[in-house]
């Protein structure tokens, strides 16, 4: 540019003025934005140290969720299996009636009835949907548990639902089938009457005790009682080794997947069992988290089956559509 006269050098100082503003005001800015990404990523630093672990990681299982069914011997018949479960509940019950504890309490009736349906929904889709299913409730509140036994008789203690003790959301349909969809597996899976065959084998428990399901067994039985049940202060919990956990785990998630409940809730239960098995007293023998341990591999190990259970969820939910049980408007879970 050619300068003409000293207006053309003042509005010469005057562009050169501004922009020397702009370069500085550009050059705060770039320093504050660095300055910002530097304190941002300290902050992140220092969550990732004091943020609570997340959840193990899940791999997608080879095996299909459905394809759990295997030929295991067994010495048992189905009949006995359901004259077992009627004894134990019978004797249950006897125990807590002598304790005065509270059996299907009145208050609890809209509760059981809610978790009759339930049970009717998973019994349905089960391996084994001739069984006699029937659920008791337990008014025990400082016990947190719930348990399946042979022939499909369900006992529920109430501190199940205990807010600041317990596992599960009461208004929750689906945490509860994932807890039931879980015990009525290890029926159907028929885990107790498998280890008793084992001990039979074994010749633990004689021929007298296979005999005497159904006529009585004196003493053989009540040694039984010892060697497949974890007996403890008047309580008769089924007791499974970690293999059958696990087995009652997929089960019990194809279970009530199939019958319409959300899959995500039994990994959701799992994982807070996992957490609240961390504050368990050493010498609780009563508990969801001593009869099931819980560790966050259980939650991760479903987790895994997640994808196929999706594919269940799809077309049960179909079903349900077809049969008019929810409108096709209604919003997936």
């Amino acid at each position: 540019m050619i300068l003409k006269d000293r207006n053309d050098i003042k509005w010469q100082n005057l562009l050169l003025v501004l922009w020397g503003c702009a370069l500085i005001f550009f050059s705060k800015g770039v320093n504050a934005e660095q300055n910002n990404d530097k304190t941002s990523s300290q902050a992140i630093s220092q969550k990732s140290v004091t943020e609570a672990p997340k959840p193990l990681e899940a791999t997608r299982h080879k095996e299909k969720l459905w394809a759990y069914k295997r030929k295991h011997f067994n010495t048992y018949n189905l009949k006995d299996e359901m004259e077992i479960g009627r004894r134990y509940m019978n004797q249950q019950i006897g125990e807590f009636h002598d304790k005065k504890v509270p059996v299907d309490p009145v208050e609890w009736q809209p509760i059981q009835k809610r978790i009759d349906g339930i049970v009717k929904k998973l019994s349905a889709v089960s391996d084994i949907p001739q069984f006699k299913y029937e659920v008791h409730i337990f008014d025990k509140k400082d016990i947190v548990n719930a348990y399946c036994l042979p022939g499909g008789k369900i006992g529920v203690f109430t501190g199940l639902f205990d807010e600041k003790k317990g596992l599960i959301d009461l208004k929750s349909d689906d945490e509860i089938a994932a807890v039931l969809g879980h015990e009525i597996a290890h029926a159907t899976m028929r885990h107790v009457t498998r280890r008793m065959t084992t001990y039979n084998g074994l010749g633990v428990l004689g021929s007298v005790l296979s005999a005497g399901v159904t006529q009585g067994a004196g003493d053989n039985w009540g040694y039984m009682t010892e060697q497949v049940f974890n007996v403890g202060t008047s309580l008769y919990f089924p007791s499974y080794s970690r293999k059958f956990e696990k087995e009652a785990d997929r089960v019990g998630l194809y279970y009530m997947t199939k019958a319409g409940y959300n899959p995500q809730s039994a990994v959701e239960v799992w994982q807070r069992a996992s957490e609240r098995a961390k504050n368990k007293s050493k010498d609780d023998k009563t508990s969801f988290f001593d009869s099931h341990p819980a560790s966050g591999e259980r939650a991760k190990d479903l987790r895994g089956y997640l994808p196929d259970a999706e594919s269940i969820k799809k077309e049960a939910r179909l079903r349900q559509i077809i049969r008019g049980e929810i409108d096709e408007s209604a919003p997936e879970k």
